[in-house]
C-alpha cells in the first residue's frame, strides 16, 4: 500500500445493502480517476447479530449465516433503527440505535482499511436515499465516530449521486435526460434527470418517482426438489392424496414430484408474466412522452431474466446499462469534484431537493462604493450554509436581502424590518448579520446591533426572522 497514493471514499449507506467505493487521485493529472476493478466495491448486507457464546458482534454476510445457522439475535435496517431513536433489547441488555449503526459502519470500514488506509483519504462521502434534519443528525453522529478528519467528511442524497455519476459518463449519454430505475424487490425508484440548457450554467434536476407494490416473486417458495415427502402443503393449498403419494396409487413418487413441481413453474411463470406486465405498463408511460437516450437499472429487482417484456422494450433505440453501485461511485466522483473541480462542473450545476436554487446576497456601503457581499451561492447544499457579515447601516431601519434565481427568473429583494432600532446618524449603526438555513427554500436570520464604538452604544438588540424564498 502506497501512502503517498490519496483517495475519496464513497460509502452508500441504507437499510439493505452497504456499498462502499474508493477512487484513486493522481495528483500528476488532476481529477483523473484510477479504479480498482476487482476490489473497487465492497458489498456488505446492513445486518448485525449479537453471539451469546463469545458476547460478541458480527455484521454483514457472517451474520447472515449465523443468524440462519445458530438462530442468533438480528439487528437489520440499522439506518432505520438509529433514525427512529430507539433502544432494542438482546439478551436483557439495551442497545442504542444510533450506536448500533456506528457500531456496523465502524466494522465495514476495517474490510476498506485492507486497500485504503486512513491517512491516505482526501474526502469520504456518505451517501444516503434521503436527506433531511433528522439524517444529517444520525450522520452527524456517524462521522464523529469515522476516523477521519470531520473536514474530510461530506454528505449527500442518491439524487446528487446519481447526477455526479452520470455527467462524468459521455455526454450523449445524459444530455439532454436520461433516467435510472432503482428496483429493490419490493418497489422502484425512477431518477429522470434533466438538463436545461437556457440557463449559464446548464442547470440539471432530477425528478423522483416512487413505485410502490412492485413485488418480485420470491422463487424460494417454489419447489426446489429436495422436499421431505410430500410434507409440505401443495400450491393451491390442499394436501396431497393417498393416491399422490404413491401409496395404492398408479403415480410414481418421480412422476408425482415432477407433476407437483410442474404445478409450481406454471403458476410462478403466470404470477412472473403478471408482474413483468405490470412494471412494462408503468415504464412504458414513463418513457413514451421523454425523450430518453439510456437508462439505468439499479437494484435486485432487476436481477435474473423475469421482466423480459419490460427490458425488451427499454432497449428500443435506447441504451441500457445494468448495475449496483452507483451511489457509492457517484459520491466518489463527489468527492473528486470538491477537491479539484474539472471543466464539466463549471459548464453545469445540479439543482436538486437539497441544494439552493438562487443565490443570496447583500450591498453594503464600503469605502463610499456599494458593494455586493455573497451570502449563499446556488447550488450548494443548504445544510452546509452559515454565513456572517458586519456592515454599517447607510440609514433607515431595514436590511435588504438580495435573490437571484438561478433560472433566470427576476431578481428580488426581501426585506428584514428592525423593529425599536435606535434613530442614529446616517452609517453610525453597525449590524452584524448571521444567515442559516433549514431548507432549501427557507432561511433564517439573524441581525444584531452592534452599536458604533464609543460613541453610540449597542442597543442589546437583536431580530431573529425566517424567510420563505419562493
Amino acid at each position: 500500500m502506497d501512502g503517498n497514493t490519496r483517495y475519496v471514499i464513497g460509502y452508500d449507506l441504507n437499510d439493505i445493502q452497504v456499498q462502499i467505493s474508493y477512487f484513486e487521485l493522481n495528483k500528476k493529472r488532476r481529477g483523473k480517476l484510477v479504479s480498482d476493478g476487482e476490489n473497487e466495491r465492497l458489498g456488505v448486507p446492513t445486518v448485525l447479530c449479537k453471539r451469546k457464546s463469545v458476547k460478541q458482534w458480527s455484521f454483514g454476510t457472517e451474520a447472515q449465516r449465523l443468524i440462519r445457522r445458530d438462530g442468533e439475535a438480528e439487528v437489520n435496517k440499522l439506518l432505520s433503527l438509529a433514525l427512529s431513536g430507539r433502544s432494542i433489547t438482546i439478551d436483557g441488555e439495551d442497545f442504542n440505535g444510533i450506536d448500533l449503526l456506528i457500531l456496523f459502519v465502524r466494522k465495514t470500514l476495517k474490510l476498506l482499511s485492507v486497500y485504503v488506509s486512513v491517512e491516505q483519504i482526501d474526502n469520504f462521502v456518505f451517501t444516503v436515499p434521503e436527506l433531511n434534519r433528522d439524517v444529517l443528525s444520525v450522520l452527524e453522529r456517524v462521522a464523529a465516530a469515522v476516523p477521519v478528519e470531520r473536514s474530510r467528511i461530506l454528505f449527500q442524497s442518491y439524487s446528487e449521486a446519481v447526477y455526479c455519476y452520470m455527467i462524468h459518463q459521455p455526454e450523449e449519454l445524459w444530455d439532454p435526460e436520461c433516467v435510472i430505475f432503482n428496483h429493490d424487490g419490493k418497489s422502484m425508484t425512477a431518477y429522470h434527470m434533466q438538463m436545461n440548457h437556457r440557463t449559464t450554467p446548464v442547470v440539471g434536476v432530477i425528478d423522483k418517482t416512487v413505485y410502490d407494490g412492485l413485488s418480485i416473486p420470491d422463487m424460494s417458495t417454489y419447489y426446489d426438489g429436495e422436499d421431505d415427502e410430500y410434507g409440505d402443503d401443495d400450491v393451491d393449498g390442499s394436501r396431497p392424496s393417498d393416491d399422490e403419494k404413491g401409496q395404492g396409487g398408479t403415480g410414481t413418487q418421480e412422476e408425482l414430484h415432477d407433476l407437483k413441481n410442474a404445478r409450481m413453474m406454471i403458476s410462478s411463470e403466470k404470477e412472473i408474466d403478471a408482474m413483468d406486465e405490470e412494471l412494462y405498463g408503468i415504464v412504458h408511460d414513463f418513457l413514451i412522452t421523454r425523450t430518453i437516450r439510456s437508462a439505468y437499472l439499479l437494484g435486485p429487482g432487476f436481477d435474473g431474466e423475469w421482466c423480459k417484456k419490460t427490458i425488451g422494450f427499454l432497449c428500443m433505440g435506447r441504451r441500457v446499462f445494468q448495475g449496483n453501485n452507483m451511489y457509492s461511485k457517484g459520491a466518489c466522483y463527489y468527492g473528486m469534484d470538491k477537491l479539484y473541480p474539472s471543466e464539466i462542473n463549471k459548464r453545469y450545476i445540479f439543482l436538486g431537493e437539497d441544494k439552493l436554487k438562487f443565490n443570496l446576497g447583500i450591498y453594503i456601503d464600503r469605502k463610499g462604493k456599494e458593494e455586493y457581499i455573497a451570502l449563499a451561492d446556488g447550488g450548494e447544499n443548504w445544510y452546509d450554509i452559515s454565513a456572517e457579515v458586519e456592515f454599517l447601516l447607510k440609514g433607515g431601519s431595514k436590511v435588504q436581502l438580495i435573490v437571484t434565481p438561478l433560472d433566470g427568473k427576476e431578481i428580488r429583494v426581501m426585506d428584514i424590518v428592525l423593529d425599536g432600532l435606535p434613530d442614529r446618524p446616517t452609517k453610525t449603526t453597525r449590524l452584524k448579520l448571521w444567515v442559516m438555513f433549514s431548507s432549501g427554500n427557507t432561511l433564517k436570520a439573524i441581525v444584531k446591533d452592534m452599536g458604533f464604538g464609543e460613541i453610540f452604544q449597542s442597543s442589546g438588540l437583536a431580530w431573529d426572522r425566517e424567510l420563505t424564498i419562493e
